[in-house]
């Protein structure tokens, strides 16, 4: 290891820090009154002076900020990566998940000899997995998402190749051989399931949109696939909110069946309204799970309308607007340097805005009626016009010019949920050009996001919602949101991540205070399955003043008719349920409180979509697998071979461990060793007086 020790001054001050020593040492022992205590020890009269030197002269140095820069060589172990499917479909075979366990022990234990093994999971998303909590639990496969993962996660690492156990099924996302023709490590994958082909039906898929408009037709399509039940007559029936909408009767001509049949309903009940398909079951079928189908369409009775007000032309203006119009239920209306208020407007997007003391003056009228506002600060807003509206939060100039602020995602933020996998996205999207300045009169659990400058998390939000009084307000400290759009799908090749993320804080500004004085909402009307639930509560006395520390009760009934209670808990007068867990279906909550002995009462509703998609198809795809390891150079065994691949895998003499140089720097004075050097000489110093006789 090679080391060297640096100051941030010139070398000569280290000379001064031996004249300081010097000079200490000779203030402290020359002509000292103990000198004829030691004049029988000579050697005592120079070590205590030199204990003394040596310790002023060290302090001194340390004083000029040290810093140690030492180099050295670490050998990194090849990494191999456990991809385990974690879906459902994994346990409907015949293999049971406490067997998978203990064969992908005994295989990692075996591979840990030459091998670092990380486990990654694999199912809606992909993570770092301790193999006793996969959970075989997940909903869909998205196998091309975690081939994805692996490779972005071992950038400059010694990844030597991936371990794929799964049944090669996938029913989200892009083909995963489409990833694996430009993957730089070899794919061995482990086969389980059963690749026979037995009798099936099944309702493949069904394309539909999740909203419609009250009185409007909403049409959908159904795909229907069969296998070895060629002249079968098969009925199926559609159902709208339980009565019956068509019925069809098919008759199977091959033994690989496929059609695709349109079906068109009227939207007349506002609310979520349930459709469900069933198809007869057959009794030499082994899945009888995929014969149904069920999924909600939302009706409502019009579209929001979000106007997006610029005195300029912009970037930004037209990712909103396209990401806003991106969601049926709203209306984005751009406006340039003409504006209407209007209290038609569910929300007014201001963008670079509070540049004039006219645009104050059309902000206040926003406000007053009653029309929520979402303020995005640009390179003309100005302070000062923009603390004197009548909003409480303020704002104050600490100088000019912009920061580069990336946004630091605030886990206590309380007003909606964010997905695992648009979080992580948020991680990767460029800054935005935020100004140099503070904001008040906000509280913490406001902020969506904090500014992150560099490396450096800050305190300044970046992004925050506020209720506060009866207008809705939402700001984003920073302009160039189009380059998020622009990520996203360099990413993900989607804009899904972005779009939910600003549908949600649209969806939650545009909703218009009402003088209920309990008001208890979900943070969403649709949920997936395996989401999280979130029931917001709030609770008002009859000065319309938000109080805490109540008690609000909230029953849940499910589809079935089955009632859960809960209670809501507290956070100063925000009001939060979490529902974990909850199957596919429509609930229906009512909430319950009692304010100065009056009773008050709110009701909603709710949707967890989700098909079964892990139950549609269960035979097992090994061509893929097969295809995935041979296009990376990687091999194919089944699960009932898979001890042979440890094996191979430990003989393999390609996979070699790699010696990296790492240069590290740190503050001297933070070393201990130090520490102890100095109480040593002070402590050396102290007995050698002692035992000379001296005070």
């Amino acid at each position: 290891m090679n080391w060297n020790i640096s100051i941030p001054y010139s070398w000569t001050f280290s000379v001064l820090c031996l004249f300081v020593g010097f000079v200490y040492a000779g203030a402290l022992y020359y002509k000292s009154k103990d000198a004829d205590r030691f004049s029988e020890y000579k050697w005592v009269q120079i070590v205590l002076p030199l204990l003394r030197f040596s310790f002023a002269s060290l302090l001194a140095f340390l004083l000029l900020g040290p810093i140690l820069t030492y180099a050295g060589f670490e050998t990194q172990k090849p990494i191999i990566a456990l991809l385990v499917d974690d879906s459902k479909s994994i346990v409907q075979k015949d293999v049971k998940s406490e067997q998978i366990a203990a064969s992908l022990r005994i295989l990692k234990t075996e591979l840990a000899q030459k091998y670092e093994v990380n486990t990654i999971g694999y199912s809606n998303v992909a993570q770092f997995t301790p193999l006793d909590k996969l959970s075989y639990t997940g909903s869909e496969s998205n196998l091309h998402q975690a081939l994805r993962h692996v490779n972005e996660q071992y950038v400059n690492q010694n990844l030597g190749g991936v371990v794929l156990l799964g049944d090669g099924i996938y029913n989200a996302g892009s083909n995963p051989s489409f990833i694996a023709d430009n993957y730089k490590v070899p794919i061995y994958t482990v086969g389980i399931g059963d690749t026979a082909v037995y009798a099936d039906l099944s309702v493949n898929n069904v394309s539909h949109n999740s909203l419609a408009y009250l009185g409007n037709a909403f049409p959908f399509r159904i795909e229907v696939k069969a296998n070895k039940l060629r002249g079968k007559q098969v009925n199926m029936q559609v159902l709208l909110n339980g009565n019956m909408l068509t019925q069809k009767s098919l008759r199977i001509s091959k033994e690989s069946f496929y059609q695709e049949i349109d079906v068109v309903a009227k939207a007349g009940k506002v609310g979520q309204n349930k459709v469900e398909i069933r198809l007869t079951a057959f009794d030499n079928e082994k899945n009888k799970a995929n014969n149904g189908y069920t999924f909600y369409v939302d009706v409502i009775d019009g579209k929001k309308k979000v106007g997006i007000w610029a005195a300029s032309p912009h970037p930004d203006l037209g990712m909103l607007q396209t990401t806003i119009n991106s969601n049926e239920n709203y209306e984005a209306i751009l406006s340039l340097g003409t504006y209407e208020v209007s209290n038609e407007f569910d929300l007014v997007v201001l963008h670079n805005w509070f540049a004039s003391q006219a645009e104050l003056v059309l902000y206040e009228k926003l406000r007053s009626s009653g029309v929520p506002v979402l303020l995005i600060a640009g390179d003309d807003f100005n302070g000062r016009i923009f603390s004197a509206g009548s909003q409480d939060i303020k704002y104050i100039t600490r100088g000019r010019g912009t920061n580069a602020a990336l946004p630091l995602v605030n886990g206590n933020f309380e007003y909606f949920d964010l997905a695992p996998e648009v979080t992580n996205s948020i991680k990767k999207w460029p800054p935005l050009r935020a100004l140099f300045g503070k904001y008040t009169g906000y509280q913490p659990s406001d902020v969506l996001f904090y500014q992150q400058i560099g490396t450096v998390p800050t305190q300044e939000p970046l992004a925050l919602l506020s209720n506060a009084g009866k207008v809705r307000f939402g700001l984003l400290a920073g302009s160039g949101l189009w380059q998020w759009r622009l990520a996203e799908f360099e990413q993900n090749e989607s804009h899904e991540n972005v779009n939910e993320l600003i549908g949600k804080m649209v969806q939650y500004l545009a909703v218009k205070e009402d003088k209920k004085l309990l008001n208890v909402y979900s943070s969403a009307k649709q949920y997936g399955v395996g989401e999280r639930v979130t029931v917001l509560g709030e609770l008002y006395n009859q000065s319309l003043e938000a109080i805490g520390g109540q008690e609000i009760n909230v029953s849940v009934k499910d589809a079935a008719g089955k009632i859960y209670k809960h209670t809501m808990t507290a956070s100063s007068s925000q009001y939060r349920l979490v529902l974990q867990n909850l199957a596919v279906g429509a609930y229906q909550y009512t909430a319950n409180a009692t304010v100065a002995g009056v009773k008050l009462k709110d009701n909603g509703y709710f949707t967890v979509l989700g098909q079964q998609k892990e139950l549609v198809n269960l035979t097992a795809d090994f061509k893929l697998l097969r295809g995935l390891s041979k296009t990376t150079g990687g091999g194919f065994v089944p699960f009932s071979e898979i001890a042979s691949l440890g094996k191979d895998l430990i003989e393999n003499e390609a996979f070699k461990s790699v010696i990296t140089e790492e240069n590290k720097l740190e503050d001297l004075i933070k070393m201990k060793w130090l520490f102890w050097l100095i109480f040593g000489l002070l402590g050396l110093e102290w007995f050698v007086r002692k035992w000379a006789g001296g005070y």
